[in-house]
């Protein structure tokens, strides 16, 4: 079996460490299962912080999806997986790159959400699956959900206040997009 090697999802948001209550909803329908998974998220300020964004994912043709806990001080590298390109985990300077860096290509260089460039669980499944799916990997602070679909495609509100449930309740979607990876 080889292992799991992550690259970032380009995503214009990144997923909150102290918000992200990560929500998987999984269901079988008649034509195909639907998938979203939920998250507290925020965009790049010009005051290097990110806002408060309640996120939807939601994946195409997703037959498998997985849960799991991990420390709120580690990320799914402790599960073995490596990011690829790998950042310094060094605080202070991190933050300062992260926000230059996410100005300068237009999405968060490391938002929390990735896609398998090789994947343990994907070789693991039929030929099916390996044709034309992937391994999507989202990270929040207490535990990840990992799932193989076709695609994705992404909404996001504004959260201000009370809980983010409702966040679509207070006002449009302000931003979304799809991807393929």
């Amino acid at each position: 079996m080889s292992e799991t090697i992550l690259t970032p999802c380009r995503v214009p948001w990144s997923i909150s460490p102290t918000t992200s209550g990560v929500t998987l909803s999984h269901c079988e329908t008649e034509a195909e299962p639907e998938c979203t998974v939920v998250l507290g998220a925020g965009r790049l300020r010009d005051d290097g912080r990110t806002d408060n964004r309640r996120v939807e994912i939601a994946f195409e043709s997703c037959y498998h999806a997985r849960v799991g806990p991990h420390s709120d001080s580690e990320g799914v590298e402790a599960l073995g997986y490596e990011i690829v390109p790998r950042v310094e985990d060094i605080p202070a300077e991190y933050l300062n790159w992260r926000a230059r860096r996410w100005r300068e290509i237009g999405h968060c260089p490391d938002p929390g959400f990735y896609v398998a460039m090789q994947s343990a669980w994907l070789d693991g499944l039929s030929n099916f699956f390996r044709r034309d799916f992937r391994h999507y990997v989202v990270d929040g602070r207490d535990g990840f959900v990992e799932l193989i679909a076709r695609r994705y495609r992404w909404r996001e509100w504004h959260w201000h206040d009370g809980l983010r449930e409702l966040a679509p309740s207070q006002g449009p979607v302000v931003g979304q997009g799809d991807g393929d990876f």
